[in-house]
């Protein structure tokens, strides 16, 4: 039993109720609208059949994670030891400096979402991104998951695993990360015990202050782009562990330095932060750098924990892709690595005057797309074969002369028979009904895995009919089961 098998009787199950399961359909549809999983307004469009993985297919995630992780942390290491290696991601001064600070725990990449386009059939896939410290859509999934469960198609399929001696469970994502980052926080407790004036960073000595075992947390983003609703929910679970926590603009909170007392940063309530959990991506910071000074003071001095720390950009950034492929990388790489590499890194290229593949990039439109070096949410990112070719190769010259861009070969997604629900989602709202039933229709995937503190936690899964897979191209997201025996 696979995916693809799961898949197909939960299929066979809603086609043989009234309707394609109105009921169940109409049901999901009121919880998603009454939902949290709403972003600016509006709420997150899902799919019927939810992905099912089986305990083979989640061994072969965490393998995925594994080595995803030890290749990533080898870049970083590198990053920190070779001032050479540093100019192939061309960070500005500001950046790099922030990277090269110690942060005062081990973990070098705390949270990491990796999206990979991933053939449920033959369990082959290619990397189409690393999202670290702003990941999202943890509340995406839990809320698609609720709502399916919900359903009559969601209790037919379940009653017919549990006669074969299987359950369904979604994954947990909220709890899980609390965990990771206290023991995150742990670690950096014991390390300023065991250093406490003489920590040495990559730069030299960083002063830190003496954590208390049990922390002040702020989660932290410029939180009139964030995703308020979900970043409000992680903070529940961390007050569910008897910790005071607040949710704070990055651009509001206060340094305190004094000669005389310990370095403190506080949010506008007065409470004292000892630990920080960045949404904030670094793009945003950087973009804002005189507005964050405080934070950024804060943080040189010691004055808390800070999870993830900037070295987390490293991955995050689209240039990983092409670092990935230089023979200085895979020089740091064991055999099977560099196999994992090139069998899973699409070939990606920075965008500039000089590229000797640049006419072969204008000329090839329907085998690249372009994507910023620093963005989120599929900004900026556009497929050759969705554009005219006119309209590719002006944007492919824009880029060359900004050199914003990095060019990488399409990967054609695998796709998978799928249902909407059939319904408008307004927020709030009782959901309205779309004319005529909807239809099976093959979906491209776009899976997501979740990794806390190098271990697999859960997915995001999404799909969509365009070339691209977002909510800028009428994605969808899919509730996410276990299947358990």
């Amino acid at each position: 039993m696979n995916t693809t098998e799961l898949r197909n009787e939960y299929l066979k199950i809603i086609e043989n109720l009234p309707e394609l399961d109105q009921i169940g359909r109409e049901s999901a549809a009121h919880y998603m609208c009454y939902s949290e999983a709403i972003y600016k307004d509006e709420v997150a469009d899902f799919l019927y059949v939810p992905k099912l993985y089986t305990a083979r297919e989640r061994t072969h995630f965490q393998q995925i994670a594994t080595t995803t992780l030890g290749i990533l942390e080898k870049i970083v290491k590198a990053y920190l030891d070779d001032p050479e290696y540093r100019t192939h991601f061309d960070f500005p001064k500001e950046l790099e400096d922030l990277i090269l600070l110690d942060p005062g725990y081990s973990s070098a990449i705390p949270l990491i979402r990796i999206d990979i386009f991933y053939d449920e059939d033959s369990g082959d896939f290619k990397f189409c991104e690393f999202n670290t410290d702003g990941s999202s859509a943890m509340n995406e999934d839990r809320e698609a998951t609720n709502a399916l469960a919900l359903t009559p198609s969601f209790e037919a399929f379940s009653a017919k695993l549990a006669h074969e001696g299987f359950t369904l469970e979604g994954f947990e994502l909220f709890d899980s990360w609390v965990d990771t980052f206290l023991d995150i926080y742990a670690d950096s407790v014991q390390n300023a015990k065991n250093n406490i004036n003489n920590r040495q960073g990559a730069q030299g000595v960083r002063p830190t202050r003496l954590l208390p075992a049990k922390p002040n947390v702020v989660i932290s983003d410029f939180m009139d782009i964030s995703t308020p609703v979900e970043i409000e929910r992680f903070a529940k679970h961390f007050e569910a562990r008897g910790l005071q926590v607040e949710v704070c603009d990055i651009r509001d909170l206060r340094f305190e330095a004094d000669s005389k007392s310990e370095p403190l940063l506080r949010t506008p309530s007065g409470m004292c932060v000892d630990a920080l959990y960045r949404r904030a991506v670094t793009g945003d910071i950087m973009k804002h750098y005189e507005q964050v000074t405080d934070f950024l003071d804060a943080y040189r001095a010691g004055a808390f924990t800070l999870i993830g720390s900037f070295r987390t950009q490293l991955p995050h950034t689209k240039l990983s892709f092409e670092v990935l492929h230089l023979p200085q990388t895979l020089d740091l790489l064991t055999k099977e690595e560099v196999t994992f590499v090139q069998a899973h890194v699409p070939y990606t290229v920075r965008l500039s005057a000089e590229l000797p593949v640049l006419d072969e990039i204008v000329q090839n439109k329907d085998v690249w797309i372009i994507k910023p070096l620093d963005s989120y949410g599929s900004k900026g990112v556009w497929a050759g074969r969705e554009l005219s070719k006119d309209a590719w190769e002006d944007l492919i010259r824009s880029s060359v002369v900004n050199q914003d861009h990095i060019a990488q070969k399409y990967i054609e997604q695998y796709s998978a028979p799928n249902l909407e629900s059939g319904f408008f989602l307004p927020a709030m709202k009782k959901p309205t009904p779309k004319d005529g039933l909807p239809a099976v229709r093959k979906y491209r995937d776009l899976t997501g895995l979740f990794v806390y503190g190098g271990q697999f936690k859960g997915l995001l899964a999404r799909a969509g009919l365009q070339d691209r897979i977002c909510a800028a191209a009428e994605g969808k997201c899919l509730g996410t089961y276990k299947v358990l025996d």
